[in-house]
């Protein structure tokens, strides 16, 4: 069977892109879709405002920092669960009532705490990364071999050392998968933040076009954003496929 090229793949599936949203404009109507040749004569001189970047980089930088502090913060709480023998069962019915929560949700009680700033988007942005990675650093520790455990225990190696020698390079392997999804929604959830209370970024930016009817601005910015999410998955799947090897990412 044939198989298409990287470049060709690219290829065909700008062109069935094109396509599709041809017929959506058909369906839709100029008023509240634009046509694609407008939507172009927007977003390339978009490309070349300062504001733009501007946008782009709080918007990177804001989740760079929610996604840093959030795997930090699940590192710590998820080893703590994993060796505390009952922990997981403990805390199990907790973590999965909080990360059923749209995260959303949280922003009217941090509004109502904090009020609407950059750190606002930081700390929610902290609490969905973690949330979301805590599962998998707890999968990881619990997934060392028991005979490795009892010799570390049989030798008297010390906590830390059990945490380098045996319980990290399983729950990497594990929370690779957790760090990439993590990612994804640490940008969302920033870009979301911004539309809702008008942070800086994209999600504010957005916002704005929208307010002003300006729907060109509006597709542009979407593009943007499915761009960053496209760029941020392939590359945290080409690091995965990279350093492990042995394993199939989810």
């Amino acid at each position: 069977m044939y198989e298409l090229r990287p470049s060709h793949k690219w290829f065909a599936i700008a062109i069935v892109s094109f396509f599709l949203w041809e017929a959506a404009w058909v369906i839709a109507g100029v008023d509240s879709f634009p046509h694609s040749w407008e939507i172009a004569r927007d977003f390339i001189p978009l490309l070349f405002t300062l504001l733009f970047w501007e946008s782009v980089s709080i918007t990177l930088l804001i989740s760079f920092w929610g996604f840093v502090l959030g795997t930090l913060l699940a590192l710590l709480l998820g080893i703590s669960i994993a060796l505390w023998s009952s922990g997981e069962k403990a805390t199990r019915g907790t973590i999965n009532f909080f990360r059923a929560i749209p995260s959303v949700v949280f922003l009217p009680l941090l509004i109502a705490s904090i009020g609407a700033s950059v750190r606002t988007s930081v700390i929610l942005t902290t609490l969905v990364v973690t949330l979301i990675s805590i599962t998998y650093v707890i999968r990881g520790v619990q997934g060392v071999d028991p005979l490795l455990t009892e010799s570390a225990s049989y030798i008297k190696l010390n906590p830390i050392d059990r945490i380098l020698i045996l319980f990290l390079p399983s729950m990497i392997s594990t929370l690779g998968s957790g760090m990439r999804l993590a990612s994804a929604r640490a940008i969302g959830t920033v870009i979301a933040a911004g539309i809702i209370v008008g942070g800086p970024g994209l999600g504010s930016a957005m916002g704005a076009a929208a307010s002003g009817a300006d729907y060109p601005r509006v597709f542009s910015y979407a593009i943007t954003m499915g761009i960053i999410g496209v760029l941020n998955y392939s590359g945290f799947t080409y690091l995965e496929n990279k350093l492990f090897r042995w394993r199939t990412t989810v």
